[in-house]
C-alpha cells in the first residue's frame, strides 16, 4: 500500500518525476536517474471551492513493480545502481506525487500616456474628472489583477525502497533482504570476474522512516529540550519548599 509522505517544504514541479531513482528525496540536486519516457499512471484531482482555489492532483504509477522490472534490466540503470551501491547511498523509487496548482496574479501595467481633459469647456459643478464610456473601458483597471499561468509545486511523494549489492554469484542473502524482490545480473567486466549485481525492490517508505530522513523527530526533540531548559521566575530558589 502506497503512502503519501509530506515534504517539509514544496518543491518545483520539475524537480521530482514518476519513476525516478534518487538518493535523497528532500534534495532535488542529489544523485538521481530519471526515465526517458513517463510511465503509465492514473491521477485523482480535487479543487477547493474558494475563489482562486488550489487544484491538488495525486498521480501514481499504474504498475510500479512492472515499471521497475523493465528499468532494472537497462544498462544505464544498472550502472547507476552499481555506483550508488559502491558509495553506500540509499536509493528510492518514486511511485507517486501529490502536486498543487494555484493561480498566480499580476497587475496590469498602467499605460504611459498623457492625461487629456474630457471636455473642452470647464464644468465647475463636477469635482471629479469626467470619464468617457467608450471602447477603452474594456481595458483592465490598473488595480485589478489579471490571471497568468498556474504555479505548480510538489507537496508529497510516494517512495519504494531499493537495495543494490555487488558480490559473488554464490554470496548468500542476509535476513533484511527478505522484504525485497531480487533480480541478478552478471557484471560484464574483465576486472569483475564471477561477480553479479543484485537489485532488490522493497516496500514503501513508512512515515516513521520518512520523519527520520527529514530530521523531523530530531528537530522536535531539540525544541522540547529548549523548553525544558527555559527559565521560569516562579521556579526560583526563593519559592522552593514553600518558603
Amino acid at each position: 500500500m502506497s503512502r503519501l509522505l509530506s515534504l517539509p517544504a514544496p518543491l518545483p514541479s520539475e524537480s521530482v518525476t514518476l519513476g525516478q531513482l534518487l538518493t535523497n528525496p528532500l534534495n532535488p540536486s542529489s544523485s538521481s536517474l530519471k526515465l526517458h519516457k513517463s510511465p503509465a499512471s492514473r491521477q485523482l484531482s480535487t479543487q477547493s471551492k474558494d475563489e482562486g482555489a488550489h487544484a491538488t492532483t495525486h498521480v501514481t504509477i499504474d504498475e510500479p513493480s512492472q515499471v521497475f522490472d523493465n528499468l532494472r534490466h537497462e544498462p544505464t540503470t544498472q550502472a547507476f545502481l552499481r555506483k550508488m551501491s559502491q558509495q553506500q547511498k540509499p536509493i528510492y523509487f518514486v511511485t507517486g506525487l501529490q502536486t498543487s496548482k494555484s493561480p498566480c496574479h499580476k497587475r496590469a501595467a498602467m499605460p504611459h500616456e498623457p492625461i487629456t481633459e474630457a471636455a473642452s469647456t470647464p464644468q465647475p459643478q463636477l469635482h471629479l474628472p469626467f470619464r468617457r464610456v467608450d471602447s477603452a473601458s474594456n481595458m483592465a483597471s490598473p488595480s485589478s489583477p489579471t490571471k497568468s499561468e498556474p504555479s505548480e509545486t510538489i507537496l508529497a511523494v510516494q517512495l519504494l525502497k531499493v537495495r543494490c549489492r555487488v558480490g559473488a554469484v554464490n554470496e548468500p542473502h542476509c535476513i533484511s533482504d527478505v522484504d525485497y524482490i531480487w533480480s541478478y545480473h552478471l557484471i560484464d567486466d574483465d576486472e569483475a570476474d564471477d561477480l553479479q549485481l543484485s537489485i532488490g525492490l522493497g516496500k514503501v517508505v513508512e512515515e516513521q522512516e520518512w520523519r527520520a530522513l527529514a530530521g523531523i523527530s530530531q528537530k522536535r526533540e531539540e525544541r522540547g529540550a529548549d523548553r525544558d531548559w527555559s527559565y521560569d521566575y516562579e521556579d526560583s530558589d526563593d519559592g522552593l519548599g514553600g518558603f
